[in-house]
């Protein structure tokens, strides 16, 4: 299964749903994912070195709020929508550090899909995954309390400094067959972490999926309630 963070950004979040929709599941039709999305992209250097991590360098993210079109282009779609946050927040600031801040974003988030694209709410789970996949106790509770599927996933390489597409195919084929011998009894799909806001996954995307079609991997539509509830499916 595919899922994408940090979205919505024109010009690479809709090259990747140009992707998905010429590609085709297990039926034949095109190839659902997630997408876990912003809120709104804190603008200048000041409020975004006070909300994402001290260590970021992709300050250029996604946002519903000022590309709302991009965000219900997601829904109509098929594709499901997850929260990521009102902005790509360092879940270990002082803010997040209690349930109550992100309880907070949590909202954030969902007043703005709620202006701009209110049918996520037909969705039949609501979903949310941790910024930076950092999961503190404060955000394990907030996102129980306000009633989330808590997703999570093997991260691909498509985020790694001076990622390149030969290198990410590496880590990402690796990552899959060493998980195929550590879970060699378990049929449940895996679940994939791509960044939307790359340009090298909106320019090699395709070329990803032909590599995990040859080396066995099927695609499966994205769709969580396929994974244990206990939410022991694999992280980072």
């Amino acid at each position: 299964m595919l899922s994408f963070d940090d979205g919505p950004l024109p010009g690479y979040t809709d090259r990747v749903l140009d992707v998905l929709r010429s590609t085709t599941n297990e039926a034949g039709a095109p190839l659902r994912a997630g997408f876990f999305t912003l809120a709104d992209n804190p603008q200048g250097l000041f409020r975004q070195r006070r909300v994402f991590a001290p260590y970021e360098l992709w300050t250029r993210k996604g946002s519903m709020a000022r590309h709302p079109a991009l965000t219900r282009r997601i829904v109509e779609e098929g594709h499901w929508l997850g929260n990521h946050g009102g902005e790509h927040f360092w879940p270990r600031w002082p803010r997040f550090r209690d349930d109550a801040g992100i309880i907070e974003t949590l909202g954030e988030w969902e007043s703005v899909a709620d202006a701009v694209v209110p049918a996520w709410r037909n969705q039949p789970l609501k979903l949310a995954r941790a910024p930076y996949l950092v999961r503190t106790g404060a955000w394990c509770r907030a996102v129980s309390a306000c009633g989330y599927r808590d997703v999570v996933g093997l991260t691909t390489g498509d985020a790694v400094p001076r990622a390149d597409r030969h290198g990410v195919e590496r880590h990402l084929l690796d990552r899959l067959a060493r998980h195929q011998q550590r879970e060699a009894a378990d049929a449940r799909p895996v679940i994939l972490i791509f960044h939307d806001i790359r340009a090298i996954t909106a320019t090699h995307l395709g070329d990803w999926l032909v590599a995990l079609g040859e080396a066995g991997h099927p695609l499966h539509d994205f769709d969580p309630r396929k994974l244990s509830p206990t939410g022991d499916e694999p992280a980072g």
